[in-house]
């Protein structure tokens, strides 16, 4: 019998449970929970999977981000990512100047069957504007998505109370169906305050795991110290059901550099405590390299995290995202957020998303950026010695 047929999980399978799978307590990928939906449980996915926290959902250890997509290849490359058994998949307004979400629409239109494979998760902007939603769900050629991950980048209240007021509305219209939030910035904060606030609210969050220990190459004293503190809060978060997917580990650039360099890395970030790494895919032989990883397990041998501790220490220039930067600064600069588009460009090679993130923010920074001095207070805190003052007019210099 047809392979795809009896073992591929889809999407309408996962949906006809009716009972969610409870995310697994502790740290570590692989464990799943007893909770588990029985369907979902059932399902053998092409690839190895874990549970996505309270979703159930037996997302692959590899899931795909969209960024780096675009036109009829990105078409190509993202229907064989879902042929190899890949069946998460993640894109935004504003990836590749739009390039991105067009690629993965034009699959949906193109054959409705891929829609039913994956686990569709968009990138939310903005709490307060619906139509943001409508949107992106038009371009995608879909009447929902599994879940909207709605920005929330530093420990605000209001925020957090205007996300949850969205996505339950989002979720009483169909529109989605789990809720889920984006970090990349004050990771500790953020997590802390989800923790405190709102522990049974979000079924899966995106997350930068920069700030894992070791996951760079420069460190400052404070830095072991706020990277156990997040693994201590990742883990927190997991044991109130949230499913974690990884971003920002280093796993696109792992991936150019073939399986003996990404292997060793996407098991040092699951081990860490994600469900799935998420990682950009620009190429076809990259999908193929991903489908046959042996990577049924997190388990390292010795030479496994010696090829991932010389990796993470050739990103030097990597940003944290511990958002220290911003918080320091006496004149309220977004330092933190010049620092990411400044390593969009620089580290990760894209220039266009960028800029495109930079724009977005709606925020003179040139002008800003002449109101920085000589200070140095965002240097003397950051971890990674890459926040100054000359780095921030730079930054705003370029990109503007």
């Amino acid at each position: 019998m047809d392979r795809e047929k009896n073992q591929q999980f889809t999407r309408r399978a996962f949906l006809r449970t009716t009972a969610a799978g409870a995310a697994a307590t502790g740290i570590g990928a692989l464990a799943t929970s007893a909770l588990a939906a029985p369907e979902a449980a059932a399902m053998k996915p092409l690839l190895p999977a874990g549970v996505l926290g309270r979703t159930g959902f037996p997302v692959t250890l590899i899931s795909f981000g969209s960024i780096r997509i675009g036109d009829k290849l990105g078409t190509r490359i993202l229907k064989l990512a879902i042929d190899r058994g890949v069946n998460l998949v993640h894109t935004a307004a504003n990836y590749g100047g739009g390039r991105a979400i067009r690629s993965v629409g034009d699959l949906f239109k193109a054959d409705k069957s891929y829609r039913d494979k994956v686990f569709l998760c968009i990138k939310s902007y903005y709490p307060d504007r619906e139509n943001e939603i409508d949107d992106l769900l038009k371009t995608l050629n879909v009447e929902h998505a599994e879940a909207a991950l709605t920005e929330l980048h530093e420990p605000d209240l209001a925020r957090l109370e205007a996300i949850q007021k969205q996505q339950d509305k989002l979720k009483k219209k169909g529109k989605v169906r789990y809720t889920g939030f984006v970090c990349h910035k004050d990771m500790n904060g953020t997590l802390e305050m989800v923790i405190e606030r709102a522990p049974k609210y979000f079924d899966m969050a995106l997350l930068s795991m920069a700030m894992i220990p070791g996951a760079s190459g420069r460190r400052a004293e404070n830095a072991a110290e706020k990277g156990e503190r997040f693994l201590k809060n990742l883990k927190a978060l997991r044991e109130k059901g949230v499913g974690v997917l990884a971003m920002k580990s280093g796993a696109q650039e792992a991936t150019t550099k073939g399986e003996n360099v990404f292997l060793p890395h996407a098991k040092l970030v699951l081990g860490a405590g994600a469900d799935s790494v998420l990682t950009s895919v620009s190429t076809l032989d990259q999908v193929d390299m991903i489908a046959k990883l042996a990577l049924k397990s997190p388990h390292t041998r010795p030479a496994d995290k010696q090829a991932a501790v010389d990796f993470l220490r050739t990103r030097s220039g990597a940003c944290m995202m511990c958002g220290d930067c911003t918080k320091s600064c006496p004149q309220g600069l977004p330092v933190a957020d010049l620092m990411r588009f400044r390593m969009y460009n620089d580290e990760y090679g894209w220039p266009d998303h960028a800029r495109a993130e930079y724009a977005a923010m709606g925020v003179d920074f040139a002008g800003l950026a002449a109101r920085c001095g000589d200070c140095q207070a965002c240097a003397k805190v950051c971890p990674v010695h890459l926040a100054s003052p000359a780095t921030v007019r730079d930054a705003a210099r370029r990109l503007a």
